[in-house]
């Protein structure tokens, strides 16, 4: 536990540095002009998709666990998530958000690995989705963003595919374990590992449906992305939301900041300045996606943290 509190330290500490290095090099005066003139009512409907997001996350996790004979309401589902939220973006403490959604699920089923396993797969189907919205908008104008990026976009659905692949289809899976060192390797990392074993013991008609959920839900997500950018003015297209949102979400997975803190306002200031957007706008732009996607959500959980302590003290 202590190394974990030092390492979260450590993310303040680079969020903090990445964040002063983000705003010494933009005009603050623009800046606090655009936050000040964002338009309240696509402002509100951001905050409408996010609560729309958070109900369909609960949904998909839902078809999950009934699939594997853990009946829990979407109600308590969607608030442990929130409760999640609470972990993950408001508290610098040494649980994560999946962590507690586990802790939380363990009320409900004695099967640890089944809480543990579950989330692990909601979590990749909703990036595997994301990545699939992505990849679907290049297609539809590859000169939307600058080629290194049409190309990322490419490759790290090739990736995902390829990995959906070889969970869903166990012998293949066994059998490049067996042939080939490099699959060993990873498959020898605990969560990729116990990622390929959690996949087996989902019906594939239940991991379709949670797809499909998981598309809707980050079809939310981007229109929550696009009410941000219409509030401020943003001059970006849908299908650049489209993409620009899914490579965010794989820069976020890297672990070196407090909830994206730093890393997200980087990217979004490199992605949409590519296809002129005022860095001042990209900047105002990410921090609202955090302060309603991540923020709000937390802030919400904390309250139902909270009121749930208080019952059960019996105060």
């Amino acid at each position: 536990m202590y190394r974990k509190q030092i390492f979260n330290i450590l993310k303040i500490l680079v969020s903090l540095i990445l964040l002063f290095f983000i705003f010494s090099r933009i005009d603050l005066a623009a800046f606090i002009s655009h936050v000040h003139q964002a338009n309240p009512w696509w402002l509100l409907t951001a905050l409408a998709m996010m609560m729309v997001g958070v109900v369909m996350r609960a949904w998909r996790w839902r078809i999950l666990l009934t699939s594997i004979g853990v009946i829990i309401s979407l109600k308590e589902l969607t608030i442990i998530y929130f409760i999640g939220f609470l972990f993950n973006n408001v508290l610098p403490s040494g649980i994560g958000g999946d962590a507690v959604r586990i802790m939380e699920l363990n009320r409900y089923s004695q099967r640890a690995t089944d809480a543990t396993t579950s989330v692990l797969v909601d979590r990749f189907l909703g990036l595997s989705a994301l990545q699939a919205i992505g990849t679907v908008a290049l297609l539809f104008n590859w000169q939307a963003v600058p080629p290194q990026v049409a190309y990322f976009t490419v490759i790290i659905f090739g990736c995902g595919l390829v990995g959906g692949f070889l969970l869903i289809h166990r012998p293949l899976y066994l059998a490049l374990q067996a042939r080939l060192s490099v699959v060993r390797r990873l498959t020898k990392i605990k969560v990729i590992g116990k990622l390929f074993e959690s996949f087996q013991s989902y019906p594939l008609a239940a991991l379709g449906r949670a797809y499909v959920v998981s598309l809707l839900f980050n079809l939310s997500l981007i229109a929550m992305n696009i009410s941000i950018g219409l509030a401020l003015g943003a001059q970006a297209s849908l299908i650049q939301y489209a993409i620009f949102v899914p490579i965010t979400s794989i820069v976020l997975l890297v672990p070196i900041s407090f909830a994206g803190l730093g890393m997200r306002e980087g990217t979004y200031i490199q992605l949409f300045q590519a296809v002129g957007v005022p860095p001042e706008i990209a900047l105002a732009m990410s921090l609202l996606v955090y302060t309603i996607g991540n923020l709000c959500t937390g802030l919400i959980g904390g309250i139902i943290y909270l009121s749930r302590s208080v019952k059960e003290l019996g105060l």
